[in-house]
């Protein structure tokens, strides 16, 4: 008995959906930087005209750079299709990508420095499971726009099981506009961004540094400098990325969701869906406290546990520094998410807080009386965290499981923990060494919470 399986995916688009190419710029926003460090190596030979065997050397890989380049532009197309995004790729080895629309979770627009200065953007999928499978790079801003918002109707269509002829022409010519932000909740002003990063420790350290290194030239000599230069140049540029990451940060509501835009160089355009976030966290540093600053991060579903790297930011940071009362408005904002017409209780300033017992002091001396938990009609929050006070919030519909851990000397003391365990991502609700009957309880309390809201939304 023989069995029949379906042909092979065909590498042609289908004939009643005509494929698209990136703009004809982008193998040169792509080789930029090569460009530039070809220029500026090859200069004055090229002015002189006496180029020697390093300048014909990089001239000639410059030159097979472009070809290549040029054949990369011309072997990448992309077509929409009624249920999948294809991207076709490939000068040496061709790659078939097909990204399900159903299973889009966000699309943000990118734009690096380069691509500014063109007027290009790139696209990038964030994909159910936390997964970047795929981008588009690079479009004309305004194209990318159109595509964005293609992609993200269509998905809705799906998910709605609508057939794809009532959704709107998946060409970019044939989409609907973009849709701009509503209005904007938030803006980060410029003084509050400086003040914030001086006051970071990498700031501080930054100056304690050039402080040292100043003396030692003075009283004993450059040779003491040099070796500290790397890093000074280290904490310098962790200062630059924090500030060009976070400048002109605007936080606006549309009809899909929230709006983050940011970046001096590289324009960052990210949307949150309400319906995603599953917990905030309030973080606010020991230097921030007496402006009453704080820094508000969301988890979302399926974006994983993003945090900074090297001080850049964070893909999960909704507002980098603000008002202690603005950041608790927008983190109910966040924590409400679609239930506007629904009263619930998503105050986490609302939330009475309570702190471990005193044996707790045994196991963290420094730390014991800035931890608490507390629990509302719709929200588990706990707090933790002396030198940045940290504070977790998760409703109880978003709770996936609760855990009681105990380790050997909470045992001797009659304590133990309590995890709260919702998606992956910056939010961890922990109730540290409570009593072990309290920990019962609270764990026993958890569960029914959870279980009784998952059901009431049903």
């Amino acid at each position: 008995m023989t069995e029949d399986f379906p042909p092979p995916p065909s590498r042609e688009p289908p004939p009643d959906k005509p494929f698209h190419r990136l703009s004809p710029l982008t193998p040169l926003v792509r080789g930029s930087i090569f460009l530039v460090a070809v220029a500026a190596t090859t200069w004055d030979d090229l002015r002189t005209g006496n180029l020697g065997v390093l300048g014909v050397i990089l001239l000639t890989v410059l030159l097979a750079g472009a070809v290549y380049g040029w054949a990369s532009w011309l072997r990448t197309r992309y077509w929409i299709d009624d249920r999948e995004l294809r991207i076709d790729t490939g000068v040496v080895y061709h790659q078939s990508r097909r990204i399900r629309i159903d299973r889009l979770q966000g699309i943000d627009i990118v734009q690096p420095f380069v691509a500014r200065l063109f007027g290009l953007a790139e696209l990038k999928m964030d994909v159910a499971g936390g997964d970047k499978e795929g981008s588009l790079a690079f479009l004309p801003l305004a194209e990318a726009q159109r595509v964005r918002q293609v992609l993200l109707d269509r998905r809705d269509a799906v998910r709605r099981s609508v057939q794809p002829s009532s959704v709107e022409d998946a060409s970019p010519e044939g989409s609907p506009s973009w849709v701009a932000p509503d209005h904007d909740i938030a803006v980060l002003d410029l003084r509050t961004l400086l003040l914030s990063i001086l006051l970071s420790p990498e700031t501080i350290a930054l100056l304690l540094a050039v402080l040292v290194f100043t003396l030692s030239a003075v009283f004993v000599g450059g040779l003491v400098v040099a070796p500290g230069l790397p890093v000074l140049i280290g904490f310098g540029l962790v200062v630059l990325r924090r500030f060009s990451g976070y400048y002109g940060f605007t936080v606006s509501q549309t009809r899909v969701g929230l709006q983050v835009r940011r970046g001096l160089f590289d324009r960052n355009t990210q949307t949150i869906t309400l319906a995603r976030v599953q917990g905030i966290v309030i973080s606010e540093p020991a230097l921030w406290r007496p402006f009453g600053w704080a820094k508000l991060d969301v988890s979302v579903a399926g974006a994983g546990g993003t945090s900074e790297t090297d001080g850049g930011p964070s893909a999960t940071t909704v507002m980098p520094v603000a008002d202690l009362a603005a950041v608790h408005a927008l983190a109910s904002h966040l924590l409400r998410g679609h239930d506007v017409d629904v009263d619930v209780d998503v105050d986490v300033a609302g939330i009475e807080l309570d702190l471990p017992p005193t044996s707790a002091t045994w196991l963290d001396p420094f730390g014991r009386r800035f931890m608490g938990v507390g629990m509302g009609d719709d929200l588990i929050v706990s707090r933790q965290g002396w030198f940045t006070r940290s504070t977790h919030a998760v409703r109880h519909a978003r709770v996936q499981s609760v855990r009681l851990s105990q380790g050997p000397l909470q045992r001797r003391l009659g304590l133990a923990d309590v995890h709260i365990d919702s998606p992956p991502g910056p939010v961890h609700v922990r109730a540290r060494h409570r009593g072990a009957a309290e920990a019962r309880k609270l764990w026993e309390a958890e569960e029914r919470n959870a279980k009784a809201a998952r059901l009431s939304r049903l």
